[in-house]
């Protein structure tokens, strides 16, 4: 099965079939967009076989089936326990609709040779919680079934990518979510002997971390909040990543986030146990004397004379965790357990920021970006920068540490330069907030970074193009950076934006467009480009 937007985006689907036959709302879903909604993928999947038997199961209203209908020498067995089919398309010449429930194993059984011998399954039940879908997959497994199913809301819904997504082996499992419903599309193949789609991101290795912090002496009241349960339910995205993955923990929490990651990634991870209150940096191959014990207390000490404003779980202990993301990939690259070219950070509960930077995760590792890349939110100017007593009161930040990438040795060199970074300003009476050292490190070395744009929930999303609000970097970054004449990142900005909007992957409404179109043409000019 090959599938490619190319051929979906030809395909004659508005003439396919009246509008009436389904209410407004549903009839704008039918007929929208790849990416948006699935049916047109759906119709063009049913072109790649003739004379076959397909089966929908939840046929709801009767869309997918209708769109599986397409091809008309294919036979439509679709299944609900309810009636709930317009009219139109029940009349349908090519679809057979039945009133059964092929999650009871005995009528299951009953179906059994017509389901071994379709060779696609569309599955969109409720309540998407993932447990009918893990039983029809495992049904599947047991009657040694070869031919594919078609996953709908596979991201959306968090118990769907818990409880079912994650479960299917990476090797069998594509994500179509681009080509299919915005909620996520996920096709299972059952059978080695097909041509989907995967990236090759097995050069890479990622790195992340939980030590628990409730235990340390400087525990807020808004640290002890967040229980071990809450950053574990958070985490099962990231432990279920299909990459090479070294985990540093306590080892008090070993066991359960090991009993999370898939048993088939057992080979591509790595754990490593350690005292979080006993790291230390590590400079020219020498151990510094100092532990995080004793920079706790240098740090409490500095914000008492320099106090400032400041989210209450930022405490002493947790701004070192922070740092701790840069020692510990400064020796996973050293150790390089699974002999990788490129290195990125995630944080252990990066789907809290959204779900939509797990989809495109692994798009945005096939980018394969050499430099020291992070997402750009806020452009903070260097003059702030320089008069360090002003730029380290409000905590401002301009860079994002939850998610950044690079080769070995541009990762080893920046994650170097920001311990630096943060020992200087340690001495200096500070003691804040490891984004905070995004900017001057940039300042003085900015042939190391490459940046991409949008905020927080964005971290991953906008990697490679702008796919979410891309208003944010509009309004924050492009009209700050031209704001303190900061011209050339203004308009490298702009281009990154525009590109995505032309592109396609984005859409930004008429004002925000002629805003983004304007400071474009004015650093255009004042750059002579």
């Amino acid at each position: 099965m090959f599938i490619d937007k190319v051929n979906i985006d030809a395909l004659p689907f508005e003439s396919y079939c009246a509008k009436e036959l389904f209410n407004q709302n549903d009839a704008k879903e039918f007929f929208d967009k790849p990416g948006q909604q699935h049916y047109r993928l759906l119709a063009y999947i049913s072109t790649l076989y003739n004379n076959q038997n397909i089966i929908d199961i939840g046929t709801h209203r009767g869309s997918s089936s209708m769109a599986l209908a397409y091809n008309k020498t294919n036979t439509i067995h679709t299944f609900d326990i309810q009636d709930k089919v317009y009219d139109g398309i029940k009349d349908v010449n090519n679809i057979t609709f039945h009133n059964e429930d092929l999650f009871d194993r005995t009528i299951f059984d009953k179906w059994k040779d017509v389901i071994l011998a379709c060779p696609i399954i569309f599955l969109d039940v409720d309540p998407h919680n993932g447990d009918m879908e893990y039983t029809l997959y495992n049904y599947l497994i047991d009657i040694k079934y070869k031919g594919f199913v078609i996953c709908d809301d596979i991201w959306f819904f968090k118990e769907m990518r818990d409880k079912f997504w994650y479960k299917v082996p990476y090797t069998m499992r594509y994500d179509l979510t681009q080509l299919g419903h915005w909620s996520g599309t996920g096709i299972i193949a059952f059978d080695d002997n097909h041509n989907l789609h995967k990236y090759d991101n097995s050069d890479w290795t990622l790195v992340t971390a939980y030590f628990n912090l409730t235990k340390c002496k400087d525990a807020s009241i808004e640290i002890n909040k967040r229980d071990f349960d809450y950053y574990l339910n958070s985490a099962i995205s990231t432990l279920s990543l299909p990459y090479n993955l070294v985990i540093y923990c306590d080892t008090d929490s070993y066991e359960a986030i090991k009993a999370i990651r898939p048993a088939f990634l057992a080979e591509k991870t790595k754990y490593i146990l350690k005292d979080f209150e006993e790291f230390k940096f590590i400079k020219n191959n020498v151990e510094l004397n100092d532990s995080f014990k004793d920079y706790r207390e240098k740090i409490i000490t500095n914000r008492e004379n320099k106090p400032y404003q400041f989210d209450n779980r930022n405490t002493a202990s947790y701004y070192l965790f922070c740092m701790a993301r840069y020692t510990m990939l400064k020796e996973a690259i050293k150790t390089n357990t699974f002999n990788s070219t490129h290195f990125s950070w995630i944080n252990f509960c990066i789907e809290r920021m959204g779900y939509k930077n797990i989809i495109y995760l692994d798009e945005a590792l096939s980018t394969k970006r050499d430099k020291f890349s992070t997402c750009y939110i806020d452009y903070i100017p260097e003059a702030l920068v320089k008069n360090t007593a002003e730029y380290f009161q409000f905590g401002r930040c301009g860079m994002c540490s939850g998610f950044f990438t690079g080769n070995k040795e541009y990762m080893f060199r920046v994650c170097d330069l920001i311990e630096d970074k943060f020992l200087e300003y340690l001495e200096k009476g500070y003691g804040h907030a490891d984004e905070q050292l995004y900017s001057p490190v940039y300042f003085e070395n900015p042939e190391l970074f490459e940046h991409y744009y949008g905020d927080y929930s964005q971290m991953v999303t906008n990697y490679k193009y702008i796919y979410d609000a891309p208003e944010q970097p509009i309004y924050n970054f492009i009209s700050n950076s031209y704001k303190f004449q900061n011209y050339t990142k203004c308009y490298e900005a702009c281009v990154f934006v525009m590109d995505s909007h032309y592109a396609h992957k984005c859409t930004i409404s008429g004002e925000w467009l002629a805003k983004l179109c304007n400071f474009y043409m004015n650093c255009k000019n004042i750059l002579n480009i």
